[in-house]
């Protein structure tokens, strides 16, 4: 099996609350990884990771009451890639993550801590590996528009009863306005649901 050379974040999106950020910083601090936490004046803080001797500064800027760091950077350790990878999950981080192997590249997508897509780009070839399908919320919003249109066909339904009850009330010389109101709301019901 091909050795990783690197894991390079071109992308990396976490929104944490402060004690959310708190658990973040000792899921480093509790390991064999050297980390220092730098909290500056206006709050925000600012977490380094040593990664074989350099450093890899993450920038927790304070937007109300989360923490947010948006980057990118590069981790040569394998180990620190994979805790990163943990914290990425934990956090439902949003990512575009590729490791770097000597011959190829692997393109993970992260997406609130799911692994949306792999795709293996070798030369100026790309192949598809995995891809996240969501077949229990498909099948759920195909029950659910399916469900609009026996709204529909129910609203018709009624609308043309009431129609007919209408059409009986004015031949009989009998007042219609509560037939008009309910016929004017199922209209408008009808057009919000068509539309």
């Amino acid at each position: 099996m091909a050795q990783r050379v690197a894991t390079e974040y071109k992308k990396l999106v976490l929104e944490l609350s402060t004690w959310q950020l708190q658990s973040f910083i000792e899921m480093f601090q509790n390991t064999e990884f050297e980390t220092e936490v730098r909290v500056y004046d206006n709050g925000e803080k600012e977490i380094v990771l040593y990664d074989r001797g350099g450093e890899i500064p993450l920038s927790f800027k304070l937007v109300g009451d989360m923490y947010t760091f948006e980057g990118g950077y590069t981790i040569q350790d394998i180990k620190l890639a994979n805790h990163m990878r943990q914290a990425v999950r934990r956090f439902k981080g949003t990512a575009v993550v590729h490791r770097m192997y000597p011959t190829y590249t692997m393109i993970y997508h992260y997406q609130e801590g799911k692994v949306m897509r792999i795709i293996e780009q070798k030369g100026d070839g790309q192949t598809l590996v995995f891809e996240y399908r969501d077949t229990v919320g498909d099948l759920q919003r195909l029950y659910e528009s399916r469900g609009v249109e026996d709204q529909i066909a129910w609203l018709r339904v009624y609308i043309d009863q009431l129609l007919d009850f209408r059409n009986q009330r004015q031949a009989a010389h009998l007042p219609t306005e509560d037939v008009d109101r309910q016929l004017a709301d199922l209209s408008h019901q009808l057009f919000m649901l068509e539309a």
